[in-house]
């Protein structure tokens, strides 16, 4: 049947529909927990993963959904808290970036990579690395996508992507607000007050304006400063016009800017010291237990200097013009945005400044897609557009060897300008050009045919610079050597001076094809390929200074996905089930490690190709109006298949072996089984007063920290239980909650490295340990 009312497909275009969610089970499984507790029956949840609002059980595409309801109840506050919930996925923080993973495919921890896993907000693409840190404000729902997604998303989604949704102005008045609070202590000292209000102006125009500050005191303890960390305080603000002068044109203006502050900074708590047999402890590792601070991640402190710290500051404007052109909507998304960035790092992990690490970062985007999208519930449906973006990406990273000083005061022409620094500067530009298209065959009722193909070309221009120079600061301030100096300097293996510029431009045709068929007006099942394509780029921690050893070249995946989505029992069970294949190939790999002066080596190569496959399951029980339960399980096999020149382990490091082959071997953060279960209780105390109990369970199984997969860098299996006690006032718009998060105070890392001039020994971080929150909600 045709849409013809232009008040619904001005809500199809705008992307404002709504995603119904209960409090219960809404933190683990909120594709389907909206329930209508009088037929016990699942409400309808809608996504836009394929740029159309759509029912989630009508897209032929593994999708999460987690709303509005489940972020605030569950205070998740970034990709980062997300990532700890749900199976399969893994983002964390660590040094020369953070690190995206799902399904046990990602970019690894290099400032040189775009994101295998792409994160997107209203259609803007948010995809370097630094913004993980970004603050959640306001918003509607956001949908983990798994798998590439090519089509609708462009070459920067190989392995999945983060589809987040702010929330819209509406002709209403209404708003909402939270506190939030934690003890301090090794309870973490969290705390957020945040809401949002949106005011109709006229008849044609609607205002929205949202503010956070939320952010933690620090649930481990710096002995050697006395200092909490994470100390961390978030701040952003959004403001957001919707403009609808008629009813076939709709206009939305989106400005927003955020500033995240971590005076703790990157926590690198140091194990394995003293290390394992055969190794002995030395370097750092040594200094630090002849200075008996606390080691491990089984305490609640640990050591490092003081001025160590994080800084990003984020802005964006978008603006976005649907117009209705008869029974077709034209869609422009323009986007300017981009952050600013400051890693202090003390990277030896001592009471002293030995190895100190300085990394800005400057990143600034413009983007402009035009599409038009042909109405639904034709026979043949169709969407196309054109897409354009350029960034620049401005990093430097300056070391300052201050250890070293002792063992280079023999070196008469550089003694008088220890302690020694090195600085490198890299500067990139990049441009995409695409063009996409999806069509929709709707053969009959039950049977759909969907084609899409994007075409892209990336060209991206580098320049690389390495200089020596005295180091003046404790972090950063590196005033460069004399060219004498700076020759012998060069010369000491940490480095070579140079300058680089290249450029390169890469292109690909990426098809994908689906068949969806419904069984029954409640199952669905579809079959898909799609390409995926991620372009190639430089090596920005390469400090060879030699040309050929910077570009790395585009990597690959034919990824094939056969699903069933259904609702069963009078709608009262749901199951999504997915079963996955995906085959990449020239991946990009980042290779870390030290050399025998204690030099960060990072380097990028085109080194293997890897297959990821599994099943995931997502399952919902209405059992009562009063008792829900949900899961999600997945089970992964991700291997590399050809990795025959791999980074050695500590063991073969200890050899004399140089490289090794993990062909065959997992990949990074790929447990083979992960998921979820929520016990959901609800009772009314009253007419007016309802509890809400809920309890969950995540698990694991073991799964390898570090590119190497040394057998040090494994996380055991675990399994943590976080909790939540709810009290709604009817009619009141006020809420409370009790928020447990890690009861149990399990350990688990999210990253791992080998600790510079400490053979055998790693530095590591974890997620939180038990954390008690107090919240207060109200919504009018």
């Amino acid at each position: 049947m045709k849409i013809t009312n232009k008040k619904i497909q001005k809500s199809l275009r705008s992307g404002c529909g709504y995603v119904a969610l209960l409090t219960a089970s809404a933190a683990i499984a909120p594709a389907s927990t909206a329930a209508d507790t009088s037929d016990f029956s699942f409400e309808e949840i809608v996504v836009t993963a394929q740029k159309r609002n759509e029912s989630l059980q009508d897209v032929p595409i593994s999708v999460q959904v987690v709303g509005a309801a489940a972020i605030a109840q569950q205070n998740l506050t970034s990709v980062v808290t997300l990532a700890e919930l749900y199976p399969s996925i893994h983002v964390a923080g660590s040094g020369r970036s953070s690190t995206y993973y799902m399904r046990g495919t990602g970019s690894g921890e290099s400032q040189s990579f775009d994101q295998s896993v792409g994160t997107f907000v209203d259609n803007i693409y948010h995809g370097r690395s630094r913004n993980s840190a970004a603050t959640f404000l306001d918003l509607d729902h956001v949908e983990i996508l798994k798998g590439p997604q090519s089509t609708f998303f462009g070459n920067s989604a190989i392995a999945g992507a983060f589809n987040i949704v702010t929330k819209k102005p509406s002709h209403e008045t209404e708003g909402w607000a939270r506190g939030l609070i934690g003890p301090g202590g090794s309870n973490g000292g969290n705390y957020a007050l945040e809401g949002a209000v949106n005011t109709p102006v006229t008849d044609e125009l609607a205002l929205r304006f949202a503010g956070t500050l939320n952010g933690q005191k620090g649930y481990l303890k710096n002995v050697n400063t006395d200092d909490r960390s994470p100390n961390e305080d978030n701040y952003a603000f959004r403001a957001t016009a919707l403009y609808e002068p008629s009813e076939d044109l709709e206009i939305i203006l989106k400005g927003e800017f955020g500033k995240s502050v971590n005076k703790g900074g990157l926590i690198l708590r140091q194990e394995d010291c003293p290390p394992p047999e055969p190794y002995t402890a030395a370097g750092f590792c040594a200094l630090n237990l002849s200075e008996g601070v606390p080691i491990g991640l089984d305490t609640k402190e640990y050591v490092a200097n003081e001025g160590n710290e994080i800084r990003l500051k984020t802005y964006e404007g978008v603006l976005t013009i649907n117009y209705q052109m008869g029974d077709h909507t034209l869609t422009s998304t323009t986007g300017y945005g981009g952050y600013k960035y400051n890693l202090d790092l003390d990277d030896d992990g001592t009471t002293q400044h030995l190895l100190n690490v300085q990394a800005p970062e400057e990143y600034k985007q413009f983007s402009q897609e035009f599409r038009i999208a042909s109405p639904v519930g034709e026979t043949f449906e169709y969407m196309a557009g054109v897409y354009y973006q350029h960034y620049t990406l401005d990093i430097e990273q300056s070391l300052s060897y201050f250890f070293l000083t002792g063992p280079f005061s023999g070196i008469a022409p550089l003694a008088p300008y220890l302690p020694l620094g090195q600085r490198v500067n890299a500067y990139q530009t990049e441009d995409i050009y695409s063009a996409f298209g999806s069509f929709t065959w709707n053969v009959t009722d039950r049977l759909k045919l969907i084609g899409g193909i994007r075409g892209s070309i990336v060209k991206k221009d580098f320049d690389w610079a390495l200089i020596y120079g005295t180091a003046t600061e404790n972090y950063g301030g590196v005033e460069r050597f004399p060219a004498d100096v700076e020759a012998i300097a060069g010369s000491l293996g940490l480095g070579n001076v140079g300058v680089i510029n290249l450029d390169r431009k890469d292109d690909a045709l990426l098809p994908s094809a689906k068949l969806q068929y419904q069984l029954n007006d409640g199952v669905m099942t579809y079959i898909s390929y799609s390409r995926g394509f991620k372009s190639g780029g430089f090596s920005v921690a390469d400090t060879s200074a030699d040309p050929v050893n910077y570009p790395f070249n585009p990597e690959f995946v034919d990824a094939y996905e056969l699903g069933i989505k259904g609702e069963f029992l009078d709608n009262t069970v749901s199951m999504n089930l997915a079963l996955f294949w995906n085959d990449f190939s020239d991946l990009q790999v980042s290779i870390q490690g030290t050399n025998s002066n204690g030099g960060l080596i990072n380097i990028v190569r085109n080194a293997a190709a890897s297959r990821s496959k599994g099943v995931e399951l997502e399952m919902q029980w209405l059992v009562s109006s009063s008792f829900k339960v949900a899961a999600n399980a997945t089970y992964l096999d991700s291997t590399y298949r050809s990795y025959p020149n791999a980074a050695p382990t500590y063991a073969q490091q200890y050899e004399g072996e140089t490289v090794q082959d993990l062909s065959g071997r997992p990949t990074l953060y790929s447990p083979k089984w992960s998921g979820n279960v929520a016990a959901t209780y609800t009772y009314d105390v009253s007419e007016d007063y309802t509890m809400t109990a809920e309890v969950i369970g995540i698990f694991s199984s073991s799964y390898f920290t570090y590119s190497t997969d040394d057998e040090q860098s494994i996380q055991d299996s675990y399994g943590r239980m976080d909790a939540r006690l709810s009290l709604d006032i009817a009619d009141s718009g006020w809420g409370f909650d009790i928020i447990g998060k890690n009861l149990f105070d399990k350990t688990v890392i999210n990253f791992s490295g080998y600790q510079p001039t400490s053979f055998g020994s790693l530095f590591q971080g974890q997620e939180p340990p038990r954390q008690i929150m107090f919240q207060a909600r109200y919504q009018f």
